[in-house]
């Protein structure tokens, strides 16, 4: 049969085939296994919570109700809320991507709030090993079955009042009916789909505060915060009365050193009431290619004239206009702007544009490093297999080489090393890498040391970054800049450099006693001091013995001192024995005056729930654990004074005295102590106030837990179909013309 007679034969079956294909494509391929899969495919099992089981149609439908709630702006809702809304609305609609302004906002409210949460928590939003839409039905079912139900009416109401603003003033029935339109569902199913989600934000806020603050919490928290000491002492520390003549034997230096090998300095408690220890820190070994801003000046040329007039001209009411009174020395006549004229601030423009251009130059310079230095490593990072430490090191160009290169390139010296194995700690104590940020990530610049310590050898205690990859040995981290350089008149001191590591020391128990290494920092054409950047765990283990060993004379000291302030005077006895013992005593060969009278005044007892939030806080901070364990110090010596103090007195009862405090070595000659304490009136006046910002505190601390990903699937004991494998969704589609 001839071709062209048999198509005009059959052409209206041609056309059908042809559309049906059409509609096919157009509606996409997922569709296609459902047109096969028929009824009984969509009601098959996909996963089971509870008894209860989620079948295709389920997820579905939860897709769409995802895609109604994102269109309609829940996620700008929730997040208007409180951290409970933040926290679902990352959950629900992040699609696994960290918002680092969302981010900022939720740290800044935690911190300004106490809430017990930290990074560490926040980042686990987003660990999630089940698709979003599961998380979803759960969350929607678990609020059901509890009796959680928002009406239809209630939410038109609400979104009547908040789609004007999430739509650039577009009216609810605008809106409304093109969600009608393009969903093809009625609008008491987009309320309904609504109500769903905030049901959810209902249920956690009432699972969530199920805990009540008890008055015995509130009146200890009141006592704390509002309670305060003050104190006249003179420290006696064991180390100014140790003899650093006498070496301890090998077996003495032995025993103390297997019997604290394992614990981290300052831990002191019931069985190390001294706080020994000589287990390692983490710690890691850098190297680096570091600028002065000063050398970088001499290349920089002064902006001209016309640079600076412009730039008042075009900042001229932002930052040269203010309010001034219009009689100076009436504070309340009325006020008017004045702008400050050119002549004023042109001095002070030309210093600020010229920092700017060093800066900028600066930073260029070593952008154009790292593009060299990295260069062969930027394809090992992109391929699937991840590159071992060994073609990482492989990869990486010679640093110094690239340092001497480009100073001459550039003309300005770039000062390159190595530094020893450095701790948190000891990064953020260094004059020059203590100050280092980087700036990109987020409203908030992030502290060098943070990046550094989040690399993955560190296993569990490594940092937790939100939207900022992990660092990585042989891989170049920087500029990092010194943020006061913006404002700063003197350069001379300023820095901004490239680093990268080449070496990681996880935390362990040192070897043996003979263990050493380097701590030396950044170089940056200073004089050196390498003989006096060694550790070694020897020279502590004897330093610590020859403390233990002082410790019966420091005792004596003390009450020899008292006994001398007591007949003589304070002042007397201070002078006394900053003549006997200052020398031998101070750190510093020019200020032997090591003893004096310490004036200890608005101390305050920091309770466990404090302990608890700054750990969670700052567990971020590399150095925390250090920090931690020097506030736990503290926190005991503060206690230890109280204890001291009669319950139904507010001074001592017999001064002066000697109080012992091993954790930090020392006894405290006490000349006063008294307290300041919380009356019942007080207390009353104060009790609501705080009564109502612990359930608070706790409330949203909780949150964070009760949308946990994990929490949520074993919690409504979700598990998959064994025919099934689980596979991850990107969450949510997006949806076209979105709330601004």
């Amino acid at each position: 049969m001839n071709l062209v007679k048999w198509f005009r034969k059959n052409n209206k079956k041609v056309m059908a085939v042809v559309v049906i294909v059409l509609m096919v494509g157009f509606i996409g391929g997922s569709s296609i296994n459902y047109i096969f899969q028929g009824h009984g495919g969509r009601d098959k099992a996909v996963a089971f919570y509870g008894k209860n089981k989620i079948n295709y149609y389920d997820r579905e439908e939860a897709r769409q109700e995802l895609e109604v709630l994102m269109r309609l702006g829940a996620s700008q809702v929730l997040q208007a809320q409180d951290l409970r809304g933040i926290v679902l609305s990352e959950l629900l609609f992040s699609q696994d991507r960290a918002s680092a302004e969302v981010l900022d906002y939720a740290r800044q409210m935690i911190q300004r709030n106490r809430y017990r949460v930290g990074d560490k928590q926040l980042s686990e939003i987003y660990a999630r090993t089940a698709p979003t839409d599961i998380y979803w039905i759960l969350l929607r079912e678990e609020a059901r079955m509890a009796g959680m139900h928002v009406s239809n009416e209630d939410v038109g109401r609400l979104l009547a009042q908040v789609i004007p603003q999430l739509f650039n003033g577009q009216t609810y029935a605008t809106v409304m009916q093109g969600m009608v339109n393009q969903y093809g569902r009625p609008e008491s199913y987009i309320l309904a789909t609504f109500g769903k989600v905030l049901a959810v934000l209902q249920y956690a806020e009432t699972i969530c505060s199920v805990q009540a603050v008890t008055d015995a919490e509130v009146r200890h928290l009141a006592s704390y915060e509002n309670e305060t000491m003050n104190a006249e002492c003179v420290q006696m520390k064991a180390a100014y009365f140790a003899d650093k003549s006498v070496t301890p034997s090998e077996a003495e230096l032995t025993a103390q050193f297997n019997r604290y090998k394992s614990v981290l300095p300052g831990d002191a408690n019931e069985t190390n009431p001294y706080g020994f220890g000589y287990k390692l820190p983490d710690r890691l070994q850098l190297e680096y290619i570091a600028v002065k801003l000063a050398d970088v000046s001499s290349i920089v040329p002064a902006p001209a004239q016309e640079e600076i007039e412009t730039f008042y001209r075009d900042n001229r009411t932002r930052l040269f206009t203010e309010q001034v009174r219009t009689d100076p020395n009436d504070p309340n006549s009325a006020t008017v702007n004045r702008t400050r004229d050119f002549s004023e601030v042109a001095v002070e423009i030309r210093e600020q544009l010229m920092r700017q251009k060093i800066t900028t130059k600066a930073e260029q310079i070593l952008i154009d490093v790292r593009n060299v230095a990295d260069e062969k490593l930027t394809p090992l990072n992109a391929r699937e297999e991840k590159p071992s430490v060994e073609e990482l090191k492989k990869g990486a160009a010679d640093y110094q080489k690239i340092a001497e290169d480009f100073g001459v390139k550039y003309g300005v010296p770039l000062y390159y090393g190595r530094t020893g194995l450095l701790s948190a700690v000891d990064l953020q104590s260094d004059k020059y890498l203590g100050r280092l940020f980087l700036t990109g990530y987020g409203a908030n610049p992030v502290r060098l040391g943070q990046i550094l310590f989040s690399a993955e050898d560190f296993g569990e205690r490594a940092v937790t970054l939100m939207s900022i990859p992990k660092a990585q040995r042989f891989r170049s981290i920087g500029p990092a800049h010194d943020l006061s350089a913006a404002s700063s008149p003197n350069l001379s001191d300023q820095i901004m450099t490239l680093v990268r590591i080449v070496e990681i020391q996880p935390m362990a128990s040192p070897e043996n006693l003979d263990v050493t290494y380097s701590t030396r920092t950044l170089r940056a054409g200073d004089a050196s001091t390498d003989d006096d950047d060694v550790f070694s765990v020897r020279e502590k283990v004897v330093e610590d013995l020859r403390k233990l060993a002082a410790w019966d004379a420091t005792k004596a000291k003390a009450q020899e001192f008292v006994a001398m302030a007591t007949k003589d005077g304070w002042d007397s006895a201070v002078a006394k024995y900053n003549e006997l013992y200052g020398a031998q005593a101070t750190e510093d060969p020019n200020d032997p005056n090591v003893f004096e009278v310490q004036y200890l005044t608005g101390l305050r007892r920091i309770s466990a729930g404090q302990l608890q939030v700054i750990a969670t806080q700052a567990a971020s901070n590399p150095a925390a654990p250090e920090y931690l364990r020097r506030l736990g110090i503290e926190r005991r010596f503060m206690d230890r004074l109280h204890a001291l103090l009669p319950a139904d007195k507010d001074t001592l009862a017999e001064t002066p005295l000697v109080m012992e405090f091993k954790p930090d070595q020392s006894l405290y000659c006490l000349r006063s102590l008294s307290i300041q304490r919380l009356n019942q009136q007080q207390f009353q006046s104060l009790r609501p106030m705080l009564l109502s910002r612990q359930e608070h505190v706790e409330s949203q601390s909780l949150a964070v837990v009760h949308f946990n990903p994990e929490n949520i699937l074993k919690r409504m004991d979700f598990r998959y179909a064994e025919q099934l494998t689980p596979v991850i969704d990107s969450g949510p589609r997006e949806m076209p013309q979105d709330p601004v």
